[in-house]
């Protein structure tokens, strides 16, 4: 597991060719919940170690990690779990999840009038812009925020349903031609415009949350970490990994 966090934290020259042959990415991305896991064991040891002064953002984002790890995980994920921790969401906190079936991520932060504002983007760019360009390629942050006035919306057990749902089962693939037909092009990301587009414009009296917010822009860099064409499941970096950066700089 170590050699396999290391692949993707700092993607050294030797890759694998597969993502079969990571731990981290291997079949359905089930390991990769443990990048959070691991960065939740690494606050818990800060904490414990007493430091003299913890600054109140890194307790926001050990709140937020912690909070994050536990629905992260497929193997413990349920409706009912997802409604629980949407409930409990208080002021100043925030709940971010990564669909790697949708290869798209999404940020929920409760302000101070308990009104939840909401955010989407996609993580990784399709395999064909990655590689068939010199051009450096880059996500720029932050994203459009929305405001929800009804918080019941968020809550309920139907959008709960549907966020299991976008953790579970790709929606649609970008498609390739192959034998004069299309087919679903699964060794390229998955298209990610059902989170990004659909899932923010269901929710009703949504506003523009864009002149309220105060938060430097940034950007993050799409490296070319495609090391093999032929396989079929390539090796990609994490997008989990790329969603936590972006978590980090957005607090």
């Amino acid at each position: 597991m170590d050699e396999s966090i290391l692949n993707h934290l700092f993607l050294p020259h030797h890759l694998p060719d597969s993502a079969d042959e990571d731990f981290l990415i291997k079949g359905k991305h089930e390991n990769e919940y443990k990048l959070l896991e691991c960065l939740n064991e690494y606050f818990n040891s800060v904490t414990s170690a007493h430091v003299p002064f913890t600054p109140p953002v890194f307790r926001i984002f050990h709140d937020t990690i912690k909070r994050w790890a536990v629905l992260q995980n497929p193997q413990n994920l349920s409706v009912q779990d997802i409604q629980t921790t949407l409930e409990k969401l208080s002021t100043g906190t925030l709940l971010p999840l990564y669909f790697h079936a949708q290869n798209a991520a999404i940020l929920i932060e409760i302000d101070e009038t308990n009104q939840p504002i909401v955010s989407a983007w996609e993580v990784l760019l399709p395999n064909s812009t990655i590689t068939s360009s010199i051009t450096r390629h880059y996500s720029c942050f932050p994203v459009t925020t929305y405001r929800l006035c009804d918080r019941g919306q968020l809550n309920s057990k139907v959008h709960c349903e549907i966020l299991a749902d976008f953790m579970s089962n790709t929606i649609e693939y970008s498609k390739a031609q192959k034998a004069s037909r299309e087919v679903d092009e699964i060794r390229d990301v998955p298209e990610s415009h059902y989170v990004c587009q659909w899932w923010i414009q269901h929710f009703q009296e949504l506003t523009d949350n864009h002149a309220t917010e105060i938060c430097l822009p940034f950007k993050k860099k799409h490296r070319d970490q495609i090391r093999s064409h032929r396989e079929l499941a390539p090796f990609r970096r994490s997008g989990l990994w790329m969603t936590i950066k972006v978590v980090v700089q957005t607090i």
